[in-house]
């Protein structure tokens, strides 16, 4: 997948740059916090989207949170394993047939990513109001959306 850029954004805006050594519980919190809203934001924006997903002929849409680390998705995994090197949280979507289609484009906006280094690493976490999360996301959704009747 990869990170859906607003194009009034840009990663500078929508992401603060975290080094290892100030992780603490109180990040840990923050980032759980934010997952939990993007699973409900998730659930909502499925739930609205869904039937004009369908009328465009696009069924089974799917919103949701993806967590995984350096790219696998692990059963079980969960924000409490934020600290460890390449965990990543995305707000995602596809739907059926979605790789198939030439209107695809992957949306997903990258919530939490922990890159490491040999011995130091640094983490991502999205850092605009949650308001600006959906706003952005509902934005990705229409632009495809559009895109379906072209």
């Amino acid at each position: 997948m990869s990170l859906f850029k607003s194009k009034k954004q840009s990663f500078d805006t929508q992401y603060v740059e975290i080094p290892d050594t100030a992780f603490d519980e109180n990040l840990k919190r923050e980032i759980q916090k934010l997952e939990s809203y993007a699973e409900e934001l998730a659930r909502s924006l499925q739930k609205k989207y869904s039937k004009e997903f369908e009328k465009k002929n696009r069924k089974n849409l799917k919103v949701y949170l993806e967590r995984n680390i350096d790219g696998d998705e692990i059963e079980g995994i969960s924000s409490d394993n934020a600290f460890e090197k390449e965990y990543r949280s995305v707000l995602a979507m596809e739907y059926d047939g979605f790789e198939d289609d030439e209107q695809y484009e992957d949306i997903d906006i990258s919530l939490w990513y922990y890159f490491g280094g040999y011995r130091h690493g640094t983490g991502g976490l999205y850092k605009l109001a949650q308001d600006n999360l959906e706003i952005e996301m509902e934005e990705a959704l229409k632009e495809l959306l559009e895109r379906f009747q072209k």
